[in-house]
């Protein structure tokens, strides 16, 4: 391990410059949110470190966010020029897969950008059972709100994951012409399903 790991069981916080880090999973931020958090880091400063990995073959050395794009764009914002990070020793594809479990911890995630992001690690080649496994649900949901994404129904995958729609209620209007997907909606309706 170098310098920039863990020591004894304690991770070793780097000041690393801003305009070195990419954002290789980068979301959408709610604007007022984002002002709070730049306000509160003017404030009081930082809580928590970013994390970060390096980028192979870069002189000088540039990094991978691995998590705490809003923190990162913050101090952007208050025009700092470095930030202290956690340095990991992490691949680009590991990154991706960290930075999706960490905006599944998230207790409010907009749920078009995870659902982008499994599209995105299916790119990659990951299965549905492993994307499953990292984010707690299992392989044939993945599978299920991958098939709507595929099929444009964005609206309906947004609908499900906030509770508004069972999936299969949602597969079943995805399947169907605008009259089946009226009387779906009107079934689930009069089954108290919605």
């Amino acid at each position: 391990m170098d310098d920039d790991q863990e020591h004894g069981g304690h991770k070793q916080v780097t000041m690393i410059p801003t305009d070195r880090i990419r954002i290789l999973n980068p979301r959408v931020r709610n604007r007022r949110a984002f002002e709070e958090m730049v306000a509160n880091i003017a404030s009081i400063g930082l809580k928590r470190p970013i994390t970060v990995a390096p980028r192979p073959g870069t002189d000088p050395t540039e990094y991978d966010l691995v998590c705490g794009q809003g923190r990162l764009e913050a101090f952007i914002e208050l025009k700092q020029t470095q930030i202290p990070a956690i340095v990991i020793d992490a691949d680009e594809s590991q990154c991706l897969v960290m930075s999706l479990v960490e905006n599944c911890a998230r207790r409010q995630h907009n749920p078009i950008d995870l659902m982008r992001e499994i599209g995105t690690l299916r790119q990659r080649g990951y299965s549905d059972r492993q994307i499953g496994a990292k984010i707690g649900v299992t392989g044939d949901y993945v599978g299920m709100i991958a098939g709507l994404l595929e099929k444009g129904e964005e609206r309906l995958v947004s609908a499900v994951e906030t509770g508004m729609l069972p999936l299969n209620l949602a597969i079943e209007i995805s399947k169907t012409d605008a009259k089946g997907a009226q009387d779906a909606l009107m079934d689930a309706y009069t089954q108290k399903k919605l």
